[in-house]
């Protein structure tokens, strides 16, 4: 413990949420031109088994076969083969372009089908709670490692699958066709500094209408529309294009100044540019609104949000616990001095005998300590590391404490077990915590920058007496901070 309370100084991170909203109405209106030309395929590292294989020997009567995990099944129709076949599907890791779940190679790959295949992805409702099943699509990838998305796929929302017909084998999965997300989704910046914001997704070669695949390729920040490759036919209701309808910050139209900001934007990207002072609703946001045609006329509209938050300076730690915001500020390095000596909100970040310890203090009339949060982690290096408490036999802590209303949350897990008789065995174990380092300079005064994210354990009065289990807190954060040894 030593580690965490050299640490109650100061230190600097990044924090925020990226939102996604989704509207949809019943307008009709012309579809969009297709602006987007032909660019270069996207080339990705091919997938790695993950799964179980499956195989089944099939003949000229076909028959079907349903990967482990139950993911994906082959419906081979009769008269597709010629003589009897094995068939495998073998999961793998999904590569694919804004790829969901597990990819699937199939094989043999020198098989030809008389008669297409059917490639049948099985997707649950956990999937559509974060992706419009207008979205979905199958695409595969090519020996070269490029990627081809298959135009004609089918979503069936009342069987919760997507279908191809194929006449070969490869690497298939399951994706998206586009991403409608906007980048970054959450952003940490400086009084007055600038960020820009871009939408991402697919374009679609003018002539792909007809064919059954087609090459994946990113947008370019041109134009207006975003036109994905997406089928055309036969699917009337599936989604054609995208337009950008406008950009706000904070509810204002771009382009616009005020407290909160200034916002620019120009088709598919934005500038937005920190006030000199810290806005009163912070972090700040900014929304682009898209609008989506079929090609029935029928308009869907959504909405993507990032939100920026606005910091006094440059090195930082910032922390939310149960979704409440605390701020923590190094001073000492780049000329930053505490505003109130009195009343400190103060971070600092060191090293000793390997452990990397990360801490915030705030602290009202030079006395009274408001809270307090301290982690600290074994050999630290660029990467995630799961934090392994000391009843895991390790040597990383996490702790937030909040000193106004005498209250601790540890990284401790006690469970509690009511036995028989009255008895309570308890038993100790670490709870689920995280760090990942973006930045690591191993040196004094070396930038040292990540996130962390997890939970604490609060022990509450009369617990052990009770044999109650600790309440669970949610802490996430991220810091920018330079090492004071």
């Amino acid at each position: 413990m030593k580690n965490l309370s050299l640490l109650f100084q100061l230190f600097v991170c990044l924090l925020g949420a990226g939102c996604f909203i989704l509207f949809s109405s019943c307008k009709r209106n012309d579809v969009g031109k297709d602006m987007q030309a032909p660019i270069d395929p996207i080339i990705t590292e091919i997938g790695i088994p993950s799964g179980s294989p499956v195989s089944a020997h099939i003949g000229t009567a076909g028959g079907s076969l349903t990967s482990s995990d139950g993911g994906l099944t082959v419906s081979i129709p009769q008269g597709a083969l010629t003589s009897s076949t094995t068939i495998s599907i073998q999961p793998i890791t999904n590569k694919g372009p804004l790829g969901l779940g597990a990819g699937y190679r199939l094989s043999p790959e020198n098989v030809t089908f008389d008669k297409p295949v059917a490639l049948i992805f099985h997707y649950d409702n956990a999937l559509t709670n974060i992706i419009p099943e207008d979205f979905l699509w199958v695409i595969t990838q090519n020996k070269d490692r490029s990627w081809n998305a298959a135009l004609k796929s089918v979503v069936d929302k009342n069987a919760n699958t997507v279908t191809v017909a194929t006449h070969h084998f490869s690497d298939w999965s399951l994706g998206r066709f586009i991403d409608l997300s906007l980048t970054p989704a959450s952003k940490t910046l400086k009084k007055g500094e600038s960020v820009t914001l871009q939408v991402a997704g697919f374009a679609r070669q003018d002539n792909a209408a007809e064919v059954e695949l087609a090459p994946l390729g990113t947008i370019t920040n041109t134009g207006d529309i975003l036109a994905p490759l997406t089928p055309i036919p036969a699917n009337e209701a599936q989604l054609k294009d995208f337009r950008v309808k406008g950009w706000t910050l904070n509810g204002a139209a771009a382009p616009v100044s005020n407290n909160s900001g200034s916002l620019t934007a120009s088709g598919w990207s934005a500038i937005y540019k920190a006030p000199n002072q810290k806005p009163s609703k912070n972090p700040v946001a900014v929304s682009v609104s898209l609008e989506s045609s079929d090609k029935n006329g029928k308009k869907s509209a959504y909405m993507l949000t990032s939100n920026i938050s606005i910091v006094e300076a440059d090195l930082y730690l910032l922390l939310k616990v149960d979704g409440v915001p605390y701020e923590y500020y190094q001073y000492g390095f780049n000329g930053a001095i505490p505003p109130d000596p009195s009343n400190l909100s103060i971070a600092n970040c060191g090293i000793e005998d390997g452990i990397l310890s990360i801490a915030g203090t705030q602290v009202e009339n030079n006395s009274t300590l408001l809270s307090g949060f301290a982690l600290s982690v074994k050999n630290p290096r660029v990467g995630t590391t799961a934090l392994q408490c000391l009843q895991e036999k390790g040597q990383d802590e996490a702790s937030f404490n909040l000193g106004s209303r005498q209250t601790n949350y540890e990284i401790t897990r006690t469970i509690r077990t009511k036995r028989a008789g009255g008895n309570c065995d308890v038993q100790f174990g670490c709870a689920n915590f995280s760090i990942t380092l973006i930045d690591y300079e191993n040196t004094l005064m070396g930038r040292v920058a990540g996130f962390f994210s997890g939970v604490l354990y609060e022990d509450q009065p009369g617990a052990s007496d009770n044999c109650d289990n600790p309440v669970q807190h949610t802490v996430e954060g991220e810091f920018w901070l330079m090492r004071a040894n």
